[in-house]
């Protein structure tokens, strides 16, 4: 009993839907794992700054505790070049007291550099929580709505999947033993419409006589692909 291109193409139709329903459900913990990747690197971000910010902060305090100690060693020096008891003395004090100074000076730049760099980082982590939390929203709400968009999605594949089988079902027992081990391997990429004169699947030419039988409605295996064509609605 031959099979009609009606019947070839809602197979394909539910072939196809079955295919793009499947597609989205796996395509579903791929774009949780992604929203879950973006909000993790903006963990990390706000994590290096926080680090960041504390390094600085122990490097600070370690430099103060230096030019506390500076400060004792120019006290002591004053001292000393106050006391000096002859004029070599005098001059060896009061170059170490300046070389000491300059040291000093030195050592408060760089803590005033890293000072103002902690108060860039602390604005920054300002703005990185504050991105932090945007993102973290948003991965939720989306993935709650990929998560109810999968049991639709089950729900519709139940009722394509059993639409599919009752059309098989159907099926001529000829076409069915060429139709279920190319569905098997094939899927949905078993059948194309006629594209013109030319294979829907592969592009390739027709001959007259097989686009002909395909205007009549009677399906025909490609020569080059093997897909079965049909007639489009």
């Amino acid at each position: 009993m031959p099979v009609s291109d009606t019947v070839v193409r809602r197979l394909h139709e539910i072939l196809l839907q079955v295919a793009d329903i499947r597609g989205q459900i796996e395509r579903a913990p791929k774009q949780i794992k992604a929203s879950e990747t973006k909000a993790q690197q903006a963990r990390d971000s706000v994590a290096a700054c926080k680090d960041a910010i504390k390094k600085s902060r122990m490097e600070a305090d370690r430099k103060q505790l230096q030019q506390r100690q500076y400060e004792a060693k120019l006290y002591e020096w004053q001292g000393k070049l106050n006391g000096a008891s002859n004029n070599r003395e005098y001059q060896a004090v009061k170059d170490q007291l300046a070389a000491d100074t300059q040291a000093n000076s030195v050592l408060s730049d760089e803590i005033f550099e890293i000072l103002e760099s902690i108060d860039s980082l602390q604005s920054k982590l300002v703005g990185l929580e504050g991105e932090l939390k945007t993102i973290e929203e948003d991965a939720s709400k989306m993935q709650a709505k990929i998560r109810e968009r999968v049991v639709l999605l089950h729900g519709e594949l139940a009722r394509f999947e059993g639409e599919l089988k009752q059309a098989e079902g159907d099926l001529p027992e000829d076409f069915a033993a060429v139709y279920q081990p190319l569905v098997k391997t094939r899927g949905e990429e078993s059948f194309a419409p006629l594209d013109d004169r030319s294979c829907g699947g592969c592009n390739t030419g027709l001959p007259p006589r097989v686009v002909d039988q395909l205007r009549q409605g009677h399906p025909i295996p490609c020569s080059s692909c093997g897909r079965w064509l049909y007639r489009p609605e």
